[in-house]
């Protein structure tokens, strides 16, 4: 009989942190790129309501010695039900006995890993001056998206855009008036970040010097004309096949990174320039790479960096394994027989 440590929400808000989350979401961007780490083929499937989702990213790596998955659910009537759409849940299995070790709710903890992924993506390939941040999507991960960003680089200007402007509008006069983002932000003491609705899209890209988008779309929000050069873009709501947030020609343009090139082209951001042949999956680099320093980044002042965040298992079971070292040290988790 094992021994398994169920992990909930409420651990997950007491023992996760950003710092934590971006050291290892940066070792699992590295991993991937090694030999001895594994991903395999992305599940995705259905529950009995026509528009839900179940994801399944699953994965390994052995200088980590981690092995593991993670479920992720879309449940589009849950919010009627006083619960989250979204769900999340992270499973950790011992590498050398496959039993499982470790069971996460981790609905708080896939926003924290995304997030943390796209800060270190785009701390490593923006220019350094950058200022002005633009939001595309005002949902829950837009708020951890802001978070990640004014705490990694001194961001003086955010703009939040969505399809629903009062949803846009509610954002930026939350974060306007309170102070959790401030608080977290290191740079908070240099900057103070000014939060605003934008309605004109168009005008709001050509101001930013990054852009995040943040949305479930399945067609192109961004368009090639209206992004000036130097900017930065992390994409990160393509995550199956028909989703996309940025015009192909925009990406035929850019200079292009990923978490997982092969995965990007198959159900990440780059699928669709991919299936117009307008890119190769070699035309994309590894951020791990670039993050290693085996690969360049940013190489003029003038490229248009696109990031793809379609998500990898190595992330999510790289912050749940720090989380539940960090259990296992400070005291926290239910362990129950298994």
């Amino acid at each position: 009989m094992s021994g398994l440590t169920v992990i909930s929400a409420s651990d997950i808000a007491e023992h996760a942190t950003r710092d934590l989350a971006f050291s290892a979401v940066e070792k699992a961007l590295i991993a991937i790129t090694k030999p001895d780490s594994l991903l395999f083929p992305v599940t995705i499937g259905r529950g009995l309501p026509d528009e839900s989702m179940v994801a399944i990213k699953s994965g390994m790596s052995a200088p980590e010695g981690v092995v593991g998955l993670k479920v992720g659910t879309y449940w589009p009537n849950n919010r009627h039900l006083g619960l989250a759409n979204h769900g999340s849940t992270t499973l950790l299995l011992d590498p050398g006995t496959g039993m499982p070790t470790a069971l996460f709710n981790a609905v708080a903890l896939n926003g924290l890993r995304t997030a943390a992924a796209n800060a270190v993506a785009s701390n490593a390939l923006a220019r350094p001056d950058v200022e002005v941040l633009l939001v595309v999507g005002a949902g829950h991960q837009a708020r951890c998206e802001i978070a990640a960003l004014c705490d990694i680089r001194p961001i003086s200007q955010v703009m939040i855009w969505s399809r629903n402007p009062n949803h846009a509008a509610e954002l930026a006069d939350e974060l306007s008036t309170s102070a959790s983002i401030q608080a977290f932000a290191q740079f908070s003491t240099q900057f103070s970040t000014q939060f605003s609705a934008v309605s004109d899209l168009e005008v709001a890209a050509g101001e930013a010097d990054i852009i995040t988008t943040v949305t479930p779309s399945t067609q192109a929000l961004i368009q090639s004309a209206w992004v000036r050069p130097g900017t930065h873009i992390s994409a990160m709501g393509a995550d199956k096949k028909g989703k996309q947030e940025l015009d192909p020609r925009l990406v035929e343009g850019g200079k292009l990174f990923a978490d997982h090139p092969p995965q990007s082209v198959e159900i990440g951001e780059f699928q669709s320039a991919a299936q117009q042949e307008l890119i190769r999956e070699q035309d994309i680099t590894a951020i791990g790479r670039v993050l290693t320093g085996v690969c360049q980044g940013r190489a003029r002042e003038s490229d248009i960096t696109i990031f793809d965040s379609s998500g990898i298992a190595l992330q999510d079971i790289a912050v749940a394994q720090a989380i539940l070292e960090k259990i296992r040290r400070e005291g926290g988790g239910l362990k129950v027989s298994f």
